[in-house]
């Protein structure tokens, strides 16, 4: 690091120590149930199980106490069992999987099951914030502003929470008294159990619709926030130097409407995206971590399962439209060497408005124009309603991309129909102009649980060859058909001695094809889940897929449109150990020729294990190895041409993440991951689909990939932070042989794409 830059981190270290928080609240929330207002408070002490879905009465007692004024929700829980079954450990901000007993509540403020909130805390102090959405979809890429605290005793453990009333928007409601939905629950690590005042978890079809109806005073509240921040990097590869200053504000105008602002929003080195490595046509999907795109988002999150999203904010502020050779054939070296990565974003904004019977939102966001390059406008709106058991959406995008002179529109209409408590209907439609050119696409969901543990879902999904949505969605793949669905039946009435706590059977079945009439391996799977009273976990599965036609993998060639895969066929094995205070880990194994999602030539093997140590309840140390061969694997190359390999992939995971008091953390991270490609086949495919070996030239390969990051982050108070953040990584190719393992990991290392220290401050007003 140069001086210079340490002169600038002293410099905000110290601006940073003057910018104390105060307390805002008019109670202590110290995790310590002494103010006077909770003898006032309502009491809920009724707690069922309900993961495992037994519905029966729970172990240890649990207590919630909630009290409300005009600044917001305050809830204490209670909840009783012997210190030596307490699991304490802090973890980061929305993980659920964690080895840490946990209380919280789910609410739905406007009572009309469209959408609801989670906030929970762990003993330890670590905070999870959730949306919930469409009965059970989560997304956990969301931070708000509210606050808890806990302490533990000898027979029970005390968690105190304060939601204020400006954490969300909500519908406008007319009187004193507003119509909320609320639920609450306990998990409990020792055990492996979760409790919950609801019939209900977010595994089952019904979720929201099952929360109690509550009633609440109707407070009105508005709420000003102002957030800049500054953020200096120095790349150590180019020793360029970057200061970036920008500002997000947060207007909660009343409890119905919210308008966001942000100006120079930063994509910064804060967050690293997974290492994936991907050489199939399917682009990978990442969320977006950015705050100001993440919160407030839900209104447009309109999407089907994995395979779209109608708005993907990833692509605000994404890579530039870039065309060099053409467009500047005269100083094409120079634009190529001042290619950025991001596009800079010079305004962004979304308001939304949540009615009584009407919501609407407006999204928009303005890129600046860079170096050889012109940004690109978005534009979203959304429109919802309900009545009773049905609601019904539109959400429509619209890009202007000026220098490809290409305007894109999305238009779709969603709905969600409860038939009753046993059958739900959902579905989107889609419809797309580009230009001139016009696609449509849908996709229909059924839902059905005639019975506690037994439950179906039937989905059906048409993209024709025109549907593009990609501009400021996502999708998968245009041209496709798909039928696929699941049953899954759950057994949870074991004898008192009997070791096994849940077991479930899932059986998943799917056939696709692309809009030709190409039909693609149908498949079916058999899972069977263990799960024992001591914590431990045991799966073992299945599967069978039949001959058909892999229509992606030559890119819609029109001389060789597919290439025909034989059947496949395989078995898989998993185990996770007892939740140990100390320690956990597992392992999986999985055989065959293809496995549950891709089909393939030959053999593929899979093995990894892992390992979670927790040596202090502020340390967590993370480990995971990845081992992974298939012969023949099948890649192209271009065109027809096409080329068999032995594959071998090998990844390794590690992460260290340290914590004292929820405000200091330290997190390493290291992603790597070692690709070869051996004994490489050329072939040529026909237009009947098969493959005929070929002398075009092809050479074996290997590639390797990191991703390292160390960051320190400090909470100066609720959403506000500063990081210190050194980012290493890159990605290798090399056609050679080499196979040791050390070295192919150290080539991004020792050659890395980005070597960058990072020093980012974001303050509140």
């Amino acid at each position: 690091m140069t001086r210079d830059f340490l002169n600038l981190i002293k410099v905000n270290l110290f601006f940073l120590i003057l910018l104390s928080s105060l307390n805002i609240y008019s109670f202590s929330i110290d995790g310590i149930l002494d103010e006077e207002e909770w003898k006032e408070a309502r009491k809920v002490s009724s707690f069922l199980e309900v993961a495992p879905f037994t519905l029966k009465e729970t172990k240890y007692k649990t207590e919630v106490l909630i009290y409300e004024n005009e600044e917001g929700i305050y809830l204490g829980f209670k909840s009783f069992q012997p210190k030596a079954t307490m699991r304490v450990q802090s973890h980061e901000r929305d993980a659920w999987n964690t080895n840490a007993d946990r209380v919280g509540t789910i609410i739905d403020f406007d009572g009309d099951s469209l959408t609801a909130y989670e906030f929970s805390v762990s003993l330890g102090d670590s905070l999870r914030d959730v949306i919930f959405r469409n009965e059970n979809d989560q997304k956990a890429d969301w931070d708000a502003d509210w606050s808890a605290k806990t302490s533990s005793y000898n027979t029970y453990w005390v968690a105190e929470i304060y939601i204020p009333w400006s954490v969300v928007p909500m519908k406008a409601q007319e009187g004193e008294y507003r119509k909320v939905k609320l639920g609450f629950f306990r998990q409990s690590m020792a055990e492996g159990k979760v409790y919950s005042t609801i019939r209900s978890n977010p595994m089952r079809q019904r979720f929201l619709s099952l929360l109690d109806d509550f009633t609440l005073k109707n407070h009105s509240s508005s709420k000003l926030v102002f957030f800049p921040y500054l953020t200096l990097s120095e790349d150590r590869i180019s020793g360029d130097m970057e200061n970036k200053v920008g500002a997000e504000l947060f207007w909660k105008i009343d409890s119905a409407r919210q308008l966001n602002i942000t100006a120079n929003p930063d994509f910064g080195q804060i967050e690293s995206d997974d290492v994936v490595v991907n050489f199939s046509a399917m682009e990978t999907y990442y969320s977006d971590k950015r705050p100001f795109f993440s919160e407030n988002q839900t209104m447009f999150d309109v999407s089907g399962y994995r395979f779209f999203y109608v708005v993907n904010t990833r692509r605000i502020g994404g890579s530039p439209d870039y065309d060099c050779s053409k467009y500047f054939p005269d100083v094409e070296d120079e634009c190529n060497l001042r290619k950025k990565g991001n596009n800079d974003i010079d305004l962004a904004f979304r308001y939304t408005h949540q009615g009584e019977g009407f919501d609407t939102g407006i999204l928009g966001a303005f890129e600046a124009d860079e170096d050889f390059s012109k940004g690109k406008d978005f534009l979203a709106a959304r429109f919802r309603t309900k009545w009773k058991d049905f609601s019904i959406g539109y959400l429509g995008t619209y890009v202007d991309s000026p220098f490809f002179n290409r305007e894109a529109k999305v238009h779709s209409i969603d709905f969600d129909y409860l038939h009753s408590q046993s059958f739900r209907l959902t579905g989107i439609l889609l419809n797309s102009i580009v230009n001139s050119e016009e696609g449509k696409g849908l996709r229909l969901g059924m839902e059905s649980m005639p019975q506690k543990n037994i439950s179906h879902y039937l989905g059906f999904y048409y993209f024709d060859d025109d549907l593009d949505i990609n501009d400021m969605g996502y999708l998968a793949r245009n041209g496709w058909m798909l039928l696929g669905g699941r049953s899954s039946f759950r057994v949870t009435d074991f004898e008192e001695e009997s070791p096994f706590m849940r077991r479930e059977y899932t059986i998943q079945y799917g056939g696709d094809s692309n809009t030709r009439g190409d039909v693609e391996p149908s498949r079916i799977r058999l899972e069977i889940e263990n799960y024992f009273k001591n914590t431990s976990e045991v799966e073992a599965g299945i599967f069978y897929r039949n001959k058909g036609k892999d229509t992606m993998v030559t890119r819609n060639y029109e001389f060789a449109p597919y290439v025909s895969m034989p059947e496949g066929y395989g078995v898989s094995l998993e185990y996770n150990s007892p939740r140990a205070a100390k320690r956990t880990y597992g392992f999986h194994l999985s055989y065959g020729k293809g496995d549950n999602h891709f089909a393939s030539l030959d053999r593929l093997s899979k093995f990894s294990i892992n390992f979670g140590l927790y040596p202090a309840d502020n340390l967590n140390i993370d480990f995971k190895y990845g081992h992974e061969d298939e012969a023949q694997w099948l890649n192209w190359i271009s065109e027809n041409k096409l080329a068999t390999f032995d594959k071998k992939q090998r990844t390794t995971n590690v992460s260290l993440k340290w914590f004292k008091a929820n405000k200091h953390e330290l997190r390493v991270k290291a992603q790597m991951v070692a690709f070869t490609a051996r004994k490489p086949q050329p072939y040529l495919a026909t237009f009947n689909g098969k493959l005929i070996k070929s002398n075009h030239q092809v050479s074996p390969f290997t590639l390797s990939e990191l991703a390292f990051q160390v960051r320190y982050r400090y909470e100066i108070m609720p959403l506000a932070y500063f990081y210190l953040v050194y980012t290493k990584g890159g990605k290798i190719f090399e056609e050679d042989e080499e196979d040791n393992l050390k070295e192919i990991y150290k080539r991004p290392w020792n050659d890395p794409s980005g070597d960058i220290f990072t020093m980012k401050l974001r303050y509140k007003f």
